[in-house]
């Protein structure tokens, strides 16, 4: 790439686990918190980062939803900075699900199987959960333009940033990556269920107008630390997968 662009690399994070992760219930933008689990999860990770297992991080930034707040946090501390430091933002949040949020999957199918099935399915891009939910080309302009104004306006060329957010938002940001950097062969980058507390690492370069931008995935869904831990997650990774929620 130019030299004359800028170089970020977003360490990717994935929020610990909350009850209704574990119920299997759709989030969307509803504010679970973490339950226990998620905690322990938390810990893990930061004491992963802490221990320099994914590089330095230089800053934290995370979705203003307390399940990814709650995780930013505990990562802040256990890389001894403070919880202020930690910028808080609407444009990482999950996508919002409308009528959706709250239901279980069992009951979304039950009780509006047009509504979960035309979901599922995932081909048509411009499909809005009734209730005012988002499609996701509204959750990829508001994702993917958060983290180029950020690579290009707001942290400097080589910095490395922990990014805390949700499974919908990282399949979205990996998609973005496959349209530069395509996987093709290796597995350790292919999209796969982003378990909670799971960790990414991509890099953006952008030059300071935005108009030339480069998207890189350099590591894909790590859970190595939570089983070095002992530290479960959820097999299926509900909210992981690629329709996130």
């Amino acid at each position: 790439w130019p030299r004359a662009m800028s170089e970020v690399e977003f360490v990717l994070l994935r929020h610990g686990q909350t009850r209704w992760n574990r119920e299997g219930i759709i989030q969307g933008q509803e504010d679970a918190e973490l339950d226990g689990d998620g905690v322990t999860q938390a810990k893990a990770l930061g004491a992963a980062l802490a221990g320099g297992r994914f590089g330095t991080i230089d800053a934290v930034a995370s979705s203003d939803l307390s399940r990814a707040s709650e995780t930013a946090y505990r990562v802040a501390d256990a890389l001894n900075m403070p919880a202020s430091t930690v910028t808080l933002h609407e444009e990482l949040r999950e996508r919002h699900m409308g009528v959706l949020q709250g239901v279980s999957r069992r009951d979304a199918d039950a009780l509006m199987p047009e509504i979960w099935r035309t979901f599922r399915r995932g081909s048509d891009d411009d499909y809005a959960v009734p209730g005012g939910g988002e499609s996701y080309n509204d959750h990829w302009d508001r994702a993917v333009g958060w983290m180029e104004h950020a690579a290009a306006k707001v942290y400097p060329h080589g910095a490395r940033v922990a990014v805390v957010t949700h499974g919908g938002t990282l399949h979205v940001l990996k998609d973005r990556c496959d349209v530069d950097d395509p996987p093709r062969g290796d597995a350790r980058r292919r999209r796969g269920v982003v378990h909670n507390c799971s960790v990414g690492v991509i890099r953006i370069c952008v030059d300071a107008s935005g108009d030339r931008r480069g998207w890189r995935c350099i590591a894909w869904g790590d859970t190595s630390h939570l089983d070095e831990a002992d530290v479960g997650s959820l097999p299926h990774g509900f909210g992981g997968e690629a329709g996130g929620v």
